[in-house]
């Protein structure tokens, strides 16, 4: 299995929309590896595409609604799988998300004057991340062929075998973005199969 899932989301729209600008102000303000405050990924959007996110009457300043709006389609309906919804005031983009940022940077560039980033690279952070788990006894045990188990899966991942489906996926998200940065195939698919035995174990995990 390769490291990256089919995109299935659309590319970019060639000319700009508020949901485009959402996402990409979120990579911008680095959430392809923390969470951000939804507050300023609105402001950041606004710096982005201020004629699409302003007052009518006043275009100098923010309208949130506009940008509150974009954030409901983005997770209902247009952009359904790239933000990870951490807790009610905060997001980050999943490790889809990335990849379809870092696959269409050129459209959003383009379309956003004054967005230009430089491509995350592997830190410390995500070499010490991807040691633990490979390190971890479900992982030793996987590689030998044994099924996976939720108890040691939570040592894996570092949470508890009855924690939240939200912990579940964040660690799951966060563990996909080590595969991607740091190209280690291997642990994308054992990271693929524990996310397969969640969404049996864990209620609302999906």
């Amino acid at each position: 299995m390769g490291l990256a899932k089919s995109i299935r989301v659309a590319p970019p729209s060639l000319e700009p929309n508020n949901q485009d600008v959402f996402i990409w102000a979120l990579y911008i303000l680095g959430g392809s590896d923390r969470d951000i405050d939804v507050e300023d990924v609105y402001l950041r959007s606004f710096d982005l595409a201020p004629a699409r996110l302003g007052w009518r009457t006043r275009p100098d300043i923010p309208d949130y609604k506009k940008t509150a709006k974009a954030l409901q389609s983005i997770e209902a309906s247009t952009h359904v799988g790239l933000v990870h919804r951490t807790s009610a005031y905060t997001r980050r983009l999943t490790a889809e998300g990335v990849r379809w940022v870092e696959q269409y940077v050129d459209i959003l560039e383009r379309n956003y004057a004054g967005g230009t980033v430089v491509r995350a690279a592997a830190t410390n952070s995500h070499e010490r991340r991807r040691k633990a788990i490979r390190a971890s006894a479900q992982f030793r045990s996987w590689k030998r062929g044994e099924a996976l188990d939720i108890v040691e899966l939570s040592d894996a991942f570092e949470c508890n075998a009855g924690s939240p489906a939200s912990v579940w996926r964040s660690r799951i998200e966060e563990a996909r973005r080590v595969c991607d940065v740091t190209q280690d195939t291997e642990l994308a698919e054992f990271v693929e199969g524990a996310d397969e035995l969640l969404a049996v174990k864990i209620g609302g995990y999906r």
